[in-house]
């Protein structure tokens, strides 16, 4: 049964004001969450910066910035 195009046409613009609506919100949504993951990735960054290889945390820096004991021989390799 042929439908009224008056009323199809209607119907489409509604349906695509709609789907503008959504996208505009994922938009959005997409903007937020690369803000959120950048700072997320900063964090990690200053973090791993922050500590060593093995997770402990680095000595503070001698002079020029060097860890104090960055001549220094580890002798706890672990297994």
């Amino acid at each position: 049964m042929p439908q009224d195009p008056q009323a199809r046409l209607a119907e489409l613009r509604q349906e695509y004001r709609a789907g503008e609506e959504q996208l505009g919100r994922l938009v959005r949504h997409e903007a937020e969450l690369r803000e959120t993951l950048l700072r997320i990735s900063g964090a990690v960054q200053v973090l791993e910066e922050l500590t060593g290889p093995d997770g402990e945390p680095q000595a503070e820096g001698g002079p020029g910035g060097a860890p104090r004991d960055a001549g220094a021989v580890r002798t706890d390799r672990g297994s």
